[in-house]
């Protein structure tokens, strides 16, 4: 819920902190005094668009900020592990520039529009005579039978979103293994003269780095051989270091029982004898066998320039065109197979067809099951609401397969007896679609996870017994969740569990929208003005009147 909203330099409103409560919050005063700027403050955290226009004349920036109290359950949502919202409380702010700049964070960091909106979606909604507009969409009407439904189809939506998902692959597949012969034929050819090339090169793992090394030698073979019959002669010519190590050896042999550091001495000229022998042995056979070839080396040139034009084509390196060669073999054999292929995949699509049906057919059924519960729960709110004579029924029609099934879904509605029901668009008057969308909300929050709903002067036009049975409606739906309702009824401000008074202030010439909280004996002056604007004894006790008659059916919903 929102425990907090703070609003800077919007409008009217210069700066402004509200600390709102759960329950049923009530916002009153004159006409013209703010309220709607409270509702247009609201919109800005919840993602809608910016008007500049907001920013209190004078001004380079305005500012809303609102701080939300998270249950555990709420902090679980994905929208939340998305983001990375964790904590019980959650501040998320909105900064307007006057070049039209739109600032967004969520907790301190800076998210964006689209992120705002997103989390935001799950906690608040506003209501107001506007949004009865939403009735009139029939994609509207199916949600809240889903909505409705709650637990009862969310399983039964699981399984046709993940039917459908695996029908569209397989069909997606067959579009693909069904496409233009001709254009089978050429990528067959062009795959089939691929493969030939590479395969006519029979090319080696590690091959190329070989070659690249004995060209290098090759291209060196007279310095090598220069340096290595030097180190030949000086290893094993006459008085080379193998001679010389050997009589240094055989002397401290002679010696070597006299003294261990003599032995010791000994020990190490005779190691170093054998090693510097073993070495003059190998420097031998090099010399012996390097040479250099010009017909080899040719050979390795040429092997090298047919790698180096297959890597231009097929890959970077030799492991790659190997790579690529294997992705050639694959493509050709499943463009080979494809009738094969194609004919499995009829049969698959042909299976997740009918699963798809079976699944769409009964999430059809559960949702004829709830709009019927629904329909019968609606028509009993809106005879509540002074349409006695009003009949809500749901018609379905069959559409293509999506995510979402297979249904369309529309109510209708009849306010006399004797005609039949038909869409809303062609019945209701925009009051009676007021009406409609409270018994609406008044069912649907029940398994609605929004915690917040603001309600935006939704009572113009209403009165007498009727804002009464209103009034009872929305303290109704404040049993369960934070309400904050923007009225000028009398009867709503009792309900009120909290309740607030919004009035101008001119300063210096400067007009302000100011708020506080009002309780006792200024609620009940608050009310008695409601109620027809004079101050009088018989206003005040009309007004206690109708605060004393509100305790008691809020005592009443409590008990029931």
């Amino acid at each position: 819920m929102i425990s907090e909203l703070v609003i800077r330099n919007i409008a009217l409103i210069s700066r402004l902190s509200i600390r709102f409560e759960g329950g049923f919050n009530v916002l009153s005063g004159e006409t013209g005094a703010g309220k709607s700027i409270l509702v247009d403050s609201v919109n800005l955290i919840l993602g809608s668009r910016a008007d500049r226009e907001l920013i209190r004349a004078g001004e380079k920036e305005a500012w809303v900020e609102a701080q939300l109290y998270l249950t555990e359950e709420q902090r679980m949502l994905p929208v939340m592990q998305k983001y990375g919202i964790e904590s019980e409380e959650c501040i998320v702010s909105r900064e307007l520039g006057a070049q039209g700049r739109s600032t967004c964070r969520v907790n301190g960091r800076l998210v964006s529009l689209g992120a705002l909106r997103e989390i935001m979606a799950s906690f608040v909604d506003i209501y107001g005579q506007n949004q009865s507009t939403r009735l009139l969409e029939e994609a509207y009407h199916l949600q809240l039978i889903d909505t409705y439904a709650g637990e009862a189809v969310t399983e039964a939506r699981k399984a046709v979103a993940a039917a459908y998902l695996t029908y569209r692959e397989t069909e997606r597949t067959l579009r693909e293994l069904e496409g233009n012969a001709a254009e089978k034929a050429r990528r067959l050819d062009l795959l089939a003269y691929q493969i030939a090339e590479i395969e006519r090169a029979a090319l080696r793992e590690g091959e190329e780095d070989a070659l690249l090394a004995e060209k290098k030698i090759m291209q060196n073979a007279e310095r090598i051989a220069e340096c290595l019959q030097t180190a030949r002669d000086a290893l094993s010519g006459d008085r080379g270091a193998v001679q010389q190590l050997y009589a240094s050896a055989h002397a401290m042999r002679q010696i070597a029982p006299l003294d261990e550091a003599y032995a010791r001495v000994e020990k190490a000229l005779n190691d170093a004898y054998y090693a510097v022998e073993d070495a003059a042995y190998e420097v031998a056979e090099q010399v012996d066998s390097t040479r250099y070839d010009p017909v080899r080396l040719t050979e390795i040139e040429a092997r090298l320039g047919e790698i180096s034009a297959l890597k231009r084509k097929y890959g970077a390196s030799v492991e790659e065109v190997l790579a690529y060669l294997e992705d050639c073999r694959t493509q050709a054999e499943q463009l080979e197979h494809s009738e094969t292929r194609l004919s499995t995949l009829h049969v698959a699509l042909e299976e997740q067809r009918q699963t798809l049906e079976e699944a769409c057919a009964t999430l059809s059924a559960l949702r004829r099951q709830y709009a019927d519960k629904l329909g019968l729960r609606l028509t009993g709110e809106l005879q509540e609401l002074g349409m006695k004579d009003a009949v809500v029924e749901t018609h379905f029609d069959r559409t293509a397969y999506s995510q979402g099934g297979w249904d369309a879904a529309a109510l209708y509605l009849s306010v006399n007896r004797g005609i039949p029901p038909r869409p809303l668009a062609k019945v209701a008057s925009g009051g009676e679609m007021s009406r409609i969308m409270l018994a609406i909300k008044n069912i649907v929050t029940e398994n609605e996870p929004i915690d917040t709903m603001i309600f935006d002067e939704i009572d113009t036009g209403i009165s007498g017994t009727m804002a009464q049975i209103v009034a009872q409606k929305i303290a109704n739906i404040a049993r369960s969740r934070q309400v904050i309702c923007v009225t000028h009824l009398p009867q709503l401000a009792a309900m009120g569990d909290a309740n607030f008074y919004i009035e101008k202030h001119e300063e210096d010439g400067v007009v302000s929208t100011h708020l506080h909280r009002i309780e006792a004996e200024a609620l009940e002056q608050e009310i008695a003005r409601l109620s027809g604007g004079l101050q009088s004894a018989v206003s005040r006790q009309h007004a206690r009147e109708l605060l004393s008659n509100a305790q008691n059916l809020k005592r009443a919903m409590e008990d029931f």
